[in-house]
């Protein structure tokens, strides 16, 4: 979907374009991403939101970090929303992914992609992070991609990849039904949380 690859058969569209015939600048403003590994520049943490777009005023990157959950971390930094990523603003993991869930925010587009997400989420941070991947998900189409199966269980539909290609596709119950690979990882997951 966002295009670091094209398909080699079949078409990916959005609103029934094909996004390999949208410009960059289009299919951006129709897209938007959460990386497993958080993209920050090293500039002011306000400039950081404000990637998701640019014009936005204070107030819409202050209500972007609201609704992230980070607005109280950025405030506690020394210089607040001044402060400069990588100098006087060092950032778990957890909280640079909720920096970048504030920017998806302001970015307001339509189709939002969730690449892991929450795997690099510090324990004191990850449910903050879901906390903010819920607002940032009303609303929108979500493409979710996720090897914790807990993470995306409640889909409305699951599509199940091995070596590239779709091996299963259904809901969360209809895959367990398959007792297919879906259903094995589902066990060992379950059990290695059991533990």
């Amino acid at each position: 979907m966002p295009r670091f690859w094209d398909t080699t058969a079949g078409t990916i569209r959005i609103g029934g374009t094909d996004v390999r015939d949208m410009s960059p600048a289009d299919l951006y403003r129709q897209v938007s991403f959460v990386f497993q590994e958080p993209h920050l520049l090293r500039t002011s943490v306000r400039d950081n939101i404000r990637l998701g777009r640019p014009d936005a005023d204070d107030a819409a990157v202050e209500r972007a970090a609201r609704a992230a959950h980070i607005h109280d971390r950025i405030t506690a930094l020394p210089r607040g929303y001044d402060s400069v990523v990588g100098e006087d603003a060092m950032l778990s993991g957890g909280e640079s992914q909720r920096l970048s869930v504030a920017r998806a925010l302001l970015a307001d587009a339509p189709v939002l992609v969730l690449d892991e997400a929450t795997s690099f989420a510090d324990p004191e941070s990850e449910a903050a992070v879901q906390r903010a991947l819920s607002a940032l998900a009303a609303g929108r189409t979500l493409l979710v991609i996720a090897h914790r199966l807990a993470t995306v269980r409640d889909a409305d539909h699951l599509v199940v990849l091995d070596g590239g290609r779709i091996t299963e596709q259904g809901t969360h119950a209809e895959l367990l039904a398959l007792d297919g690979r879906y259903a094995r990882l589902w066990a060992l997951q379950q059990k290695g949380a059991a533990r």
